[in-house]
């Protein structure tokens, strides 16, 4: 349930939970929203305060793919003789026709938080519209999106591949720190000396993961998206009869307590795709990229990723699985284009050399750092 202040931005009611609101302002409209189609009252004027908005989850038992919301309205201001127009929009929830009307109602479309929102109005609906008015399948757009989008990526991933690689290269320096301060009462020197061979080499740390995080606001825009494309409904492709719903292989009907509440009772083919192609990807990702001292757990971390997924994406929409299962599949492929034509370790390696034989001059950050360490050793050292 969405609905309007006159005086304020939309608002909602929870769509996990039964929930209600007292109307204490005036409103410009209702909405009952669906997957995709709407219900919303409009008012000429105001829908006056006073009432109680409120809906409720029935679980349908015939029907277990089902929940009825169930709404009650009280309004003063409406009733038989009453001179207000009122107007009931019902139709898709379609962005650009629910702009149209300048009333706010297109906020009902939930294109994801802040940036993810930003992305998505800006770019990926008008890519998909602009592929989707040539009259292609819906899971021929797709993969020209993916296509797109790891086009426009691919100079991050460069990026990060690079920086992995110089990472790998001072693997067997960084080793022999270790070695030479394995004692924990060491980790401050273990620490300073590690931060000068980086400083020493022009190697940055972090700079792997910067092109990792820019990347992170697109696949949470995909996610966001693709459940609310009107034009994915009832669409089929391959042997997902729709794109917009899961694509089940394998169904049963009996209730397996834990397997069938968190799992479901079917299978979803490009869910599993999806999650084997990420656990590859990864294991490709691993393979070019050190595990930084400190961080035992992550390679653990990183199996169990895909394992969650085919639980977490085994209910929605085909159309996403099969996105991320692209996305990975090109993933792979970018990785190993650049890997065997443009990254040569050996060049690397000679430039690591070079930059070694150059004075460096610190940084004001790198300055504060080893202050800041001093101070930590004095206070150790006191304390000892």
């Amino acid at each position: 349930v969405f609905y309007k202040y006159t005086e304020d931005s939309r608002d909602m009611l929870s769509e996990m939970s039964n929930d209600s609101e007292e109307i204490e302002a005036d409103l410009d409209w209702i909405a009952y929203k669906q997957a995709f189609f709407s219900v919303i009252l409009i008012s000429e004027g105001t829908i006056e305060k006073g009432g109680k908005m409120k809906h409720s989850l029935i679980e349908n038992e015939d029907n277990p793919y089902i929940k009825k919301y169930s709404t009650t309205f009280k309004n003063p201001g409406i009733h038989i003789n009453s001179s207000e127009t009122y107007v009931w929009y019902l139709g898709p929830n379609d962005y650009d026709n629910l702009a149209s009307y300048d009333l706010g109602m297109h906020k009902v479309v939930n294109h994801g938080w802040k940036i993810f929102g930003w992305i998505n109005r800006n770019f990926f609906l008008p890519l998909y519209q602009w592929l989707d008015g040539m009259g292609m399948n819906q899971g021929l757009i797709i993969l020209l999106m993916t296509i797109i989008v790891r086009l426009i990526t691919t100079p991050l991933v460069f990026r990060n591949y690079r920086s992995s690689a110089k990472m790998r290269l001072l693997k067997p320096e960084i080793e022999e720190i270790g070695k030479k301060f394995p004692n924990p009462e060491d980790a401050m020197k273990k620490q300073q000396a590690t931060m000068a061979l980086y400083r020493s080499t022009g190697v940055n740390p972090i700079a792997g993961c910067l092109p990792m995080l820019i990347q992170m606001p697109i696949l949470f825009a995909m996610f966001r998206l693709v459940p609310t494309l009107t034009e994915l409904r009832q669409e089929s492709f391959l042997w997902a009869e729709d794109m917009s719903s899961y694509d089940q292989i394998i169904s049963w009907s009996a209730h397996i307590p834990l397997l069938s509440d968190f799992y479901g009772n079917h299978v979803s083919l490009f869910t599993l795709l999806m999650a084997g192609a990420t656990l590859v990807y990864t294991l490709m990702n691993m393979n070019q990229t050190p595990t930084q001292p400190g961080m035992p757990n992550m390679k653990v971390i990183m199996y169990l990723f895909p394992i969650m997924m085919i639980f977490f994406f085994n209910k929605y929409a085909a159309g996403l699985s099969y996105y991320y299962f692209l996305s990975s599949l090109l993933s792979m492929g970018v990785m190993l284009i650049i890997k065997n034509y443009f990254i040569d370790e050996e060049k690397l390696m000679a430039k690591i050399q070079e930059n070694k034989k150059k004075p460096k001059k610190k940084s004001r950050f790198q300055q504060r750092m080893e202050e800041m360490q001093r101070q930590q050793a004095k206070k150790s050292g006191k304390k000892r």
